[in-house]
């Protein structure tokens, strides 16, 4: 039987997770599934979804574990690991200050964001000269560069489009809260012509704009690299006519991608 390893996101409104075989080119499609904190895994919905992974138990040897919740929601799935998983051996992955050839020059590595890290060391994956930009769209958006030396030197923290809507919606008297039904079109005028397209544009482009900043900053970036929920939406509207020479690339499971890395050189 090949060895699979499970590896699971526990991020600030979901977890998510996949099963990825060690045997083969890695696929993070298999068994893959998400649960909002909202819903417990013990829940009758919860215990739905990871039904799959129930019965794959006996193959999985491994579980990677990268966590940026709180430490009851972690406590949540300890627990249900331990019930239904009892046999697969548990690592947690930490933010550190070296992996492969990345250094990771944060003040306090270990302050960095977990998933932060393991996006970076993704990214690596793709981009192993280095000069790459990583961006991860999510509950928050963050914007991460490593320079040709491999060097991590910090990025952006900014809030994701559902919280920059929700904040608009919540902290003003006249503008309605879309993070519910926000719908983005692509429209030939950058600007709102109506209230809702105003904040759905301005929102957007607050992103967008970070994005093409932090590029026309650094020309010499040779690799873009988006992912999280709001990748798509992200990566369709972006405009690289200033850096030609910058390749795009949207992948999904960037951050599964940086943990089986991870467990490669340092378990595996």
């Amino acid at each position: 039987m090949s060895r699979k390893i499970l590896l699971v996101d526990i991020g600030n409104t979901r977890a998510k997770w996949c099963v990825t075989n060690l045997a083969e080119d890695e696929h993070f499609d298999f068994l893959y599934g998400a649960l909002p904190h909202t819903d417990s895994p013990f829940s009758q919905h919860g215990s739905h979804q990871l039904q799959a992974l129930i019965q794959a138990r006996e193959s999985i040897s491994h579980i990677i574990l990268c966590s940026v919740a709180n430490t009851s929601i972690e406590s949540i799935w300890h627990q249900w690991f331990a019930q239904y998983l009892p046999n697969s051996a548990i690592s947690i992955f930490d933010s550190s200050m070296l992996f492969s050839n990345l250094r990771n020059l944060y003040q306090a590595p270990s302050d960095l964001g977990n998933d932060r890290w393991a996006a970076i060391i993704g990214g690596y994956h793709f981009a192993q000269e280095g000069n790459y930009l990583i961006v991860n769209s999510g509950t928050a958006t963050t914007i991460d560069y490593v320079s040709r030396d491999l060097k991590f030197n910090g990025g952006w923290i900014l809030p994701g489009l559902n919280m920059m809507l929700q904040s608009l919606g919540s902290k003003t008297a006249l503008l309605p809260n879309l993070s519910q039904h926000a719908h983005y079109e692509k429209h030939d005028n950058i600007f709102g012509s109506s209230t809702e397209s105003a904040i759905l544009q301005g929102v957007l482009h607050a992103q967008v704009g970070s994005i093409q900043f932090a590029l026309n900053h650094y020309p010499e970036i040779h690799h873009l690299i988006i992912s999280g929920g709001n990748g798509p939406l992200i990566h369709r509207n972006l405009n690289l006519n200033s850096n030609p020479t910058c390749s795009v690339l949207l992948d999904p499971h960037l951050i599964f991608r940086g943990l089986r890395l991870w467990y490669l050189e340092t378990i595996g």
